[in-house]
């Protein structure tokens, strides 16, 4: 029995080791930071100040979000706002947010930032340089959205943007209105190193939100065209109607209402464009090069203002064709100007050649800069009404006025 009882007691020894040994790894929390302690960055604008960089960061006030009387991005609970601007100025992104530091009590947090603001100036400088430190640092997120701001990225941070609990929000939701893939850190920088196509970044400004007569005025937000680029460097600014169309033209458009007028009479039909696909063709012939771009274009009636009746067939023919004329008349205008005044690749002919000769573009990828203003562009749209509404018959027009 005594050896028995000397086994029994090795076991109890060995568990008791494992337990102790357990116990070393379960330390806990031994680095945790309170929740308290933390600033969260909701977004951050650059801009350019003479050699220095200006960082604007919007940090989150936990305590005035989700109360009862908060009354949205401009304005807290109790009128307070639900954010604090931080702004510094330093030789470098990170230099600025190094001084930004210094100034705020707590540790500045950036895994929850969503959007990145680049004022206009700083943009056309180039882009890559500011970015190195969001892919090299890994709490920032490359999914956060990059907008360029009219003016300074600063003021758009100060907006009162009273529809959402702070501006950065705003511009966030405002992203995924307007485009299909927004564009992330992710993907500008994938676009920038991507041979045969160029970045575009959605382009938002200040405005007032009503007429000068309108007592109690907020500043909002709203996007303003799209920035386009030639690699990290802003060229120009696509203003708001033509942007639409180059949107279309990149299968990127989110919501897009074509207004047609009628053979005879007054008004508009509006056509709200819901579906389309884009295919782009090369054709070269030495360095004569051709593109075809072909689209599909599914869409709805959403407002018949004339005395039109689009419920017959040959009408609805006859607006399906105008609708892909207006198309083809804008989106070719829209080409023009990124091809001959911007030199910029948004739409990826370059990208196109690659993919179906990838032999012919080794030969003209030295001169491609060269060739790519004289490409001559054919677009062929083809758009199919699928919806007239709930009313066939132009309302409110009686039957013998109706064409």
């Amino acid at each position: 029995m005594k050896p028995k009882s000397n086994t029994q007691q090795i076991r109890k020894v060995a568990v008791l080791c494992c337990l102790l040994l357990c116990s070393v790894l379960l330390g806990g929390c031994w680095d945790r930071r309170e929740v308290n302690d933390v600033a969260f960055v909701m977004g951050t604008g650059l801009d350019k100040e003479g050699d220095q960089y200006r960082v604007t960061m919007q940090i989150a006030l936990p305590g005035q979000l989700g109360s009862s009387g908060s009354t949205g991005g401009g304005g807290g609970t109790s009128g307070t706002k639900s954010y604090y601007l931080e702004s510094k100025t330093g030789p470098s992104f990170r230099g600025a947010s190094t001084e930004e530091q210094r100034g705020v009590s707590r540790t500045l947090n950036y895994s929850h930032r969503r959007v990145l603001l680049f004022g206009e100036a700083l943009a056309r400088e180039g882009i890559s340089k500011m970015m190195d430190v969001l892919a090299r640092v890994p709490q920032n997120r490359l999914s956060s959205l990059v907008v360029i701001t009219k003016g300074s990225a600063m003021e758009v941070l100060q907006a009162d943007a009273p529809i959402e609990q702070y501006p950065a929000e705003m511009v966030r939701e405002l992203n995924f209105s307007y485009m299909k893939k927004p564009r992330s850190v992710k993907l500008l920088i994938n676009s920038i190193l991507l041979e045969g196509i160029d970045p575009v970044v959605p382009v938002m400004a200040l405005v007032k939100n009503g007429p000068a007569s309108l007592k109690d005025k907020k500043t909002n937000i709203q996007i303003d065209g799209l920035a386009v680029f030639r690699k990290d460097r802003l060229t120009g600014i696509i203003d708001n109607h033509l942007s639409r169309f180059l949107l279309l033209g990149m299968e990127q458009a989110k919501e897009t209402e074509i207004f047609i007028p009628p053979p005879k009479g007054r008004g508009y039909i509006s056509v709200h464009l819901i579906e389309n696909k884009v295919q782009i063709k090369p054709h070269i012939q030495g360095d004569e090069i051709r593109m075809t771009i072909r689209m599909n274009c599914n869409g709805n009636v959403k407002e018949n203002e004339t005395s039109f009746d689009i419920s017959n067939e040959e009408n609805l023919k006859w607006l399906e064709q105008q609708t892909a004329e207006e198309i083809k008349r804008e989106l070719g205008e829209a080409v023009q100007v990124i091809q001959q005044k911007y030199r910029s690749d948004v739409l990826g002919l370059g990208r196109a050649i690659i993919e179906s000769h990838p032999d012919e573009w080794k030969r003209i990828k030295p001169q491609w800069e060269q060739l790519y203003p004289k490409v001559e562009i054919t677009i062929n749209p083809v758009v199919h009404i699928e919806n007239i509404g709930a009313v066939t018959k132009p309302f409110g027009v009686k039957k013998e006025q109706i064409q």
